[in-house]
């Protein structure tokens, strides 16, 4: 039952968080303002890859959190196992997912695009950022989250997570647009763009997704959770 409960939140989160998805990742790639009008072009492109990954970290996600617990892992334990998992069976859905974002096209051709161009070398494309994205983010909420106190806690909690794992996140996202970039090499340009800026802590904020993409972690992380611990009182 627990398992049909996180398909429901996964379908549900999908439709809902598609669209201001998108409008981030493009306007980090684009380096322009979310609410740049180009972001928000075709808003569900990708969004039947985003049922299926948001089955999966809307969902799986938190029945993962709670198979470990009926394991006795501790909290490192926990977040290795979790954060490997998502992110190797997420990898792919998301590379095909994000290229939509910008190409504004179906998720069928834009894999038949990154195919053509790298064969299944795709699957690995940008994994080591988004493995240790994950491990930090999930390190730091399932040691800090309670399930006795209130919400506006748990929400201090996922945005703290959000963004301390953020520079990972924008490695993972530089790595899905061009994936002949190195880690170095991003790093190196993202560091470039930083001392000529003027305003540097917007840039980092953009670049980082901090804001109204830290709010939107935030909403996706609390919604799932709460409607999926609802959905299990409810079943059962």
């Amino acid at each position: 039952m627990e398992f049909y409960a996180s398909i429901f939140v996964g379908i549900s989160q999908a439709f809902i968080f598609n669209p201001i998805d998108k409008a981030i990742y493009t306007s980090i790639i684009n380096n322009n303002s979310i609410f740049n009008r180009s972001n928000w072009t075709k808003p569900f492109s990708g969004a039947l890859n985003g049922i299926y990954i948001k089955i999966i970290t809307g969902g799986i996600y938190f029945y993962l959190i709670d198979y470990t617990k009926s394991l006795n892992m501790n909290v490192y334990q926990s977040s290795i196992v979790i954060s490997s998992m998502t992110s190797l069976i997420l990898n792919p859905f998301n590379v095909v997912r994000f290229n939509s974002f910008v190409d504004n096209s179906s998720s069928l051709v834009s894999f038949k695009k990154i195919y053509q161009k790298n064969k299944f070398s795709f699957l690995k494309t940008g994994l080591e950022a988004f493995i240790m994205r994950d491990f930090i983010f999930n390190l730091i909420y399932l040691n800090y989250k309670s399930e006795k106190t209130n919400s506006i806690y748990n929400c201090g909690v996922i945005c703290a997570a959000s963004v301390i794992s953020s520079p990972f996140h924008y490695l993972r996202n530089i790595k899905y647009y061009n994936n002949d970039k190195s880690y170095y090499n991003i790093y190196k340009d993202f560091m470039k763009e930083i001392k000529i800026a003027n305003k540097k802590t917007s840039l980092v904020c953009q670049k980082f997704s901090i804001g109204l993409g830290t709010a939107r972690t935030i909403c996706s992380i609390y919604y799932g959770q709460a409607m999926f611990t609802s959905l299990k009182q409810f079943i059962s």
